[in-house]
């Protein structure tokens, strides 16, 4: 899945979500106008379908999008996963409202009071469902088209604390394009930027879609790998064959492109951001060492 893929699938949520949430909010003020307007209610049953969390637009609409694309994309199935627990939640007291409304003609304090609290907490997590996945698209380098590292650490705090509690193996790595300002100074800056995105393709290419990669600035790049040092080292020897095994064309010009290293494993009480303070330093070795050279600390 590209980048740009990710991005629709996240428009496509945040405008499915707000269409959906419109509709929700008119069927919860039709439940209450019935209710403060003193409205009898002849057939409860037919009520209670009608706000039903089975025969809710919001309900069929998560489940697709459950089944399909965004079970693929970062944390969102899980955020999905618990927004749509509270919209049932939300749903179940709908119906103790109606129940109660009808058999005592009225509604006790503390069913209000639950409902309400839910509702509240309903729309506060639709609503953040719906700004994040707006603002998705600026989560991205402009350039190479993959995450940019604001959001790389954004995203890690996730799943390196997800990773520290579930006891999963995980490593990070940096990278850096050896010779990268001599290939700007001979070809130019247009030939350099498509180095960056090409050399961004092949890193996509070549890790899992659950791994992470990032441009970290310049022409380094942060990778957040899923497996223990021993796997890692065999992810990046199989890059590093892939690209001297390569030759880029790029503007008519056929360029080897090789690159550096520094690979850090998960060590208890540091922080990612220590962690990938030390893949920097490993990174710094391997270019001490003549380069297209992979460091482990």
């Amino acid at each position: 899945m590209t980048s740009d893929d990710r991005i629709d699938i996240h428009k496509d949520l945040s405008g499915s979500l707000k269409s959906n949430l419109d509709v929700h909010l008119k069927k919860i003020i039709a439940l209450f106008k019935v209710i403060v307007c003193n409205h009898k209610i002849d057939d409860l049953e037919k009520m209670i379908k009608l706000h039903s969390y089975s025969n809710c637009e919001i309900t069929h609409m998560l489940n697709a999008i459950l089944d399909s694309k965004v079970k693929n994309i970062d944390d969102k199935k899980e955020k999905i996963l618990e927004f749509e627990n509270l919209h049932e939640r939300l749903h179940q007291l709908q119906e103790r409202v109606l129940v109660e409304y009808k058999n005592n003609g009225l509604v006790s304090e503390n069913t209000y009071e639950d409902f309400a609290v839910v509702e509240f907490q309903f729309i506060q997590k639709l609503t953040a469902l719906v700004i994040e996945s707006e603002n998705y698209e600026k989560n991205f380098d402009g350039l190479t088209n993959i995450f940019n590292r604001k959001y790389f650490f954004e995203k890690v705090e996730y799943d390196f604390s997800k990773a520290r509690r579930t006891r999963t193996d995980f490593t990070i790595v940096m990278a850096d394009i050896d010779h990268f300002k001599q290939i700007n100074d001979k070809y130019g800056h247009q030939v350099g930027d498509e180095v960056l995105v090409e050399i961004s393709k092949l890193f996509v290419e070549h890790i899992r879609a659950y791994d992470i990669v990032a441009r970290y600035g310049g022409e380094e790049f942060v990778f957040f790998i899923y497996s223990d040092a021993k796997e890692t080292m065999t992810i990046f020897k199989r890059i590093e064959k892939m690209l001297q095994d390569q030759i880029f064309e790029i503007y008519n010009h056929k360029i080897e492109l090789k690159c550096s290293f520094g690979m850090a494993q998960d060590r208890d009480k540091l922080s990612i951001y220590e962690l990938v303070s030390l893949a920097d330093k490993a990174l710094y070795e391997a270019k001490k060492l003549g380069r297209n050279q992979i460091v482990i600390v």
